[in-house]
């Protein structure tokens, strides 16, 4: 390290026209003077950022990372937290706080966000006039509930006298865009009245490309399997669907979802260009037809006012203007609609197809549990899939990507990636116990977890309740089912099927039953898990675990909830819900 060069003092010289007592007090002072190096500018200290998540399937978790890593690069202190592992005492101190969380059931927040949720919207909750902040919330435009837990957290901050310094985002099915408008600025707005500091890494040296497979760029995937699970009679039809990832370079584990891009159905497709008047080979800007657009790139099976607004704006039609400027009419119109029955009702001529289909939304990719291991099913992925179909409107509907997957055959390339869900996994020690409520499709994710224990050679025992509507033609996976009893890879199985007898009869039903012995496999350490449908099955679960909680452990209501609470902070209490 090279050495700064001392500093050469100025003196009065002996021959200089002094006394020598004006020359030495001279001297002293320009010794004093020039003795002192210029003080160095003191930066101010980088700008700090605490990210917290609320997570169900771990997009929120993943937007964290992301963010995280983006403002280190850009000089700021950040770091980030789930929810449930933050403490809410440290909230008053802190200087930038970003909230990215999802939305699940009918408004609710994410397991892992419920007991922050609880604290910050209660009346314990510290004042925040120091703190600034800034939400994404996440969820999906088709619920009802969408982004409330955001929009619960963006207006309780504000109540509590944090500074908004960004306004919140809602970002639908298709995050990414919305995402990194929302990041853009918050750097900087950090910064200002701060310091930046350094980057902490270093720029790596450039590598050669080398082709990754995920979300940027789904994997073509061979359908290697594709059969109905019902039986004859069933008024169901649930597809056992099995991917080839043979050169993908994609793993996943027990507990993860894959996501899968479906292709709009051609019927409807057809019928929408009949309709606006315009050929099916008419060129859009990014290259496409009309035709190859509607079917792969764009959300045609469901409308929102501003879609209607849009379509109202291009067109002369009077009613149609006029049901866009209602806007409780406009959202009764949307519910159960989609763009076919728009180019029915209406008159809407003169857009030209890049007009046509700039008010849709992108066709996003759709998650689906998956329903093997790796380790039972080596270069395969399964899933579990129901198809969805209803009447409305004098014409049968049916689900995007569920009608997608039961209708085309084995052979077929379907762009395909995993989505990691670390909040849902199998008991990491295998000597662990797991209770998993799984009806209808939601026993996909058990499949897999029950596959993956006996692959692992665990030792804890695994109970299985499982329910839908006959046994005769809706138990899926039966014979799997009474194998696995026969090796002991299932400890217990209690079935529920609804339809079977006068009474109706549910997994929650059959939890009550067994509740004795469910509490004390719990009290043991066992793990809860629970999939399905998030509206009623898994909420009548919950009511049925908290009843027996208090029952059998002998609580008070208030105990019961404490202590399920505390499973879920243990992670002995996990849900993968929809």
């Amino acid at each position: 390290m090279s050495q700064q060069p001392e500093m050469t003092i100025p003196f009065v010289p002996e021959n200089a026209p002094f006394t020598s007592e004006q020359r030495n007090w001279l001297n002293g002072f320009l010794a004093g003077l020039f003795s002192q190096a210029p003080a160095a500018t003191e930066q101010a200290p980088a700008a700090s950022a605490t990210i917290l998540f609320g997570s169900q399937t771990g997009n929120a978790e993943m937007l964290a990372k992301q963010a995280t890593k983006q403002l280190k690069a850009a000089g700021v202190n950040a770091s980030s937290f789930d929810m449930e592992a933050y403490d809410p005492a440290n909230l008053h101190n802190e200087e930038n706080l970003l909230i990215i969380t999802s939305t699940y059931g009918d408004g609710e927040p994410p397991d892992n966000a419920a007991g922050f949720h609880e604290f910050i919207m209660s009346d314990t909750a510290p004042k925040l006039e120091k703190v600034k902040y800034s939400v994404m919330a996440l969820g999906d435009s088709s619920y009802p509930g969408f982004c409330t837990c955001g929009k619960d957290f963006d207006a309780r901050l504000a109540q509590l006298g944090a500074t908004r310094m960004r306004v919140r985002v809602d970002a639908d099915v298709d995050f990414d865009e919305p995402f990194e408008e929302w990041m853009k600025p918050l750097a900087g707005l950090m910064s200002e009245g701060a310091g930046t500091a350094p980057a902490d890494e270093e720029t790596a040296p450039a590598e050669e490309a080398v082709v990754e497979y995920g979300k940027k760029n789904p994997f073509p995937s061979p359908l290697v399997d594709n059969h109905n699970l019902n039986g004859q009679g069933s008024k169901k039809e649930t597809r056992h669907i099995a991917f080839s990832l043979e050169g993908s370079g994609l793993s996943y584990e027990a507990g993860d979802a894959l996501a899968v891009l479906p292709l709009n159905h051609d019927s409807l497709v057809d019928s929408i260009i009949e309709k606006c008047g315009l050929p099916a080979d008419a060129q859009l800007e990014g290259g496409s037809t009309l035709s190859e657009a509607l079917t792969s790139g764009y959300e045609i099976t469901r409308l929102s006012a501003k879609i209607l607004a849009a379509y109202a704006e291009m067109s002369n039609d009077s009613k149609l203007k006029e049901l866009a400027g209602d806007k409780a009419a406009a959202k009764e119109y949307c519910e159960g609609r989609d763009l076919l029955d728009l180019f029915q009702d209406f008159v809407i001529d003169g857009a030209s197809a890049d007009q046509l289909v700039a008010p849709l939304k992108k066709l996003p990719s759709r998650l689906y549990s998956i329903s093997s291991s790796p380790l039972a099913h080596p270069g395969e992925v399964h899933l579990t899939v129901g198809r969805v179909a209803w009447d409305s409107y004098e014409r049968t509907r049916f689900g995007v990507c569920s009608d997608f997957l039961a209708r085309i055959p084995e052979g077929t390339e379907v762009g395909v990636y995993v989505h990691t869900n670390k909040n849902f996994r199998p008991p990491a020690d295998l000597s662990q116990d797991a209770i998993m409520v799984g009806p209808g499709t939601g026993i996909a994710p058990f499949r897999a977890f029950v596959e993956d224990r006996v692959a692992k050679e665990a030792s804890g025992r695994n109970w299985l309740f499982f329910g839908d509507q006959k046994a005769s033609c809706d138990f899926l996976y039966r014979e799997t089912m009474e194998q696995w009893l026969r090796d002991g890879a299932l400890t217990r199985l209690e079935t529920a099927f609804s339809r079977d007898q006068e009474e109706k009869i549910y997994v929650q039903n059959r939890m009550l039953e067994n509740g004795a012995e469910l509490f004390a496999w719990l009290d043991g350490g066992a793990s809860f898990y629970v999939c399905g449908d998030a509206s009623r099955m898994a909420k009548d679960v919950d009511s049925a675990l908290h009843q027996i909680v208090e029952e059998y452990g002998k609580m008070s209501t208030d105990e019961a909830v404490a202590y399920v609470k505390q499973l879920k902070k243990d992670k002995r209490y996990q849900r993968d819900v929809y």
